[in-house]
């Protein structure tokens, strides 16, 4: 089996969050990988490994350069996720590869959550049932709080009509009228890979590269980019 077969099989075995078009996407995505000499080329990165199984590892530890290419590091990022950022270039660069992998797509999904704080932060009108609230200056993680300490269904509660994206999965959705195809795809199978690493249910050697925290960091500007030229 060749390396894009193989790569594409074991995402097919794992992916929660995929969505039509996904297929057609990752193909093309693939045909920037090949095994050749002890080495597996993605773009412009050459990688030794063990043996050609391992081109799975190396493409799932950089997800945000193989599907988007080439980023940079942005500097101009909520300090939460500048933080995240921080830590997993230093990681990448201790070889530390499972946690660097793991550090890189939580700085995805931090991104997600501090886009919704950055949403928040400009004021919104929460119902629940007959009440309505009009809130301003908390973010992500304090309305969750806020809404199991009134004790309301996280289920039923809207915030401006739309009910509450409690979940990693309708944070997602909530966050992709922001993205492009090639940026969702980005984050929806980043984000299923980080959960796995974060459940210890990961059986590949992974190998993650600064590239891929350019890529990543670039991924995040531009959520956060597109969801400001909407509001301006």
């Amino acid at each position: 089996m060749n390396v894009r077969k193989m790569i594409l099989k074991e995402i097919k075995s794992f992916f929660q969050y995929q969505k039509e078009g996904d297929l057609e996407l990752l193909k093309e995505v693939l045909k920037e990988v090949r095994y050749k000499d002890g080495y597996v080329i993605l773009r412009e990165e050459k990688i030794k490994v063990e043996n050609k199984e391992d081109a799975v590892g190396v493409f799932l530890a950089n997800i945000p350069y193989a599907i988007l290419g080439e980023g940079e590091i942005r500097e101009d990022l909520p300090d939460k996720v500048r933080k995240i950022q921080s830590d997993a270039i230093k990681l990448v660069t201790l070889g530390i590869n499972e946690v660097a992998t793991l550090e890189i797509y939580l700085m995805l999904e931090m991104s997600l959550r501090t886009l919704y704080s950055e949403y928040l932060s400009k004021g919104v009108t929460i119902k629940y049932k007959e009440k309505k609230v009009k809130v301003k200056g908390l973010d992500y993680r304090r309305l969750k709080l806020y809404i199991r300490r009134k004790g309301w269904s996280k289920y039923k509660v809207k915030v401006n009509g739309e009910v509450f994206p409690f979940s990693q999965g309708s944070l997602l959705a909530w966050a992709e009228r922001y993205m492009d195809q090639k940026l969702s795809l980005t984050y929806r199978l980043s984000v299923n890979v980080r959960n796995l690493l974060a459940h210890g249910e990961v059986e590949w050697d992974l190998f993650p590269t600064l590239s891929s925290v350019k890529s990543a960091s670039y991924a995040s500007w531009s959520l956060f980019d597109n969801f400001r030229k909407k509001y301006e």
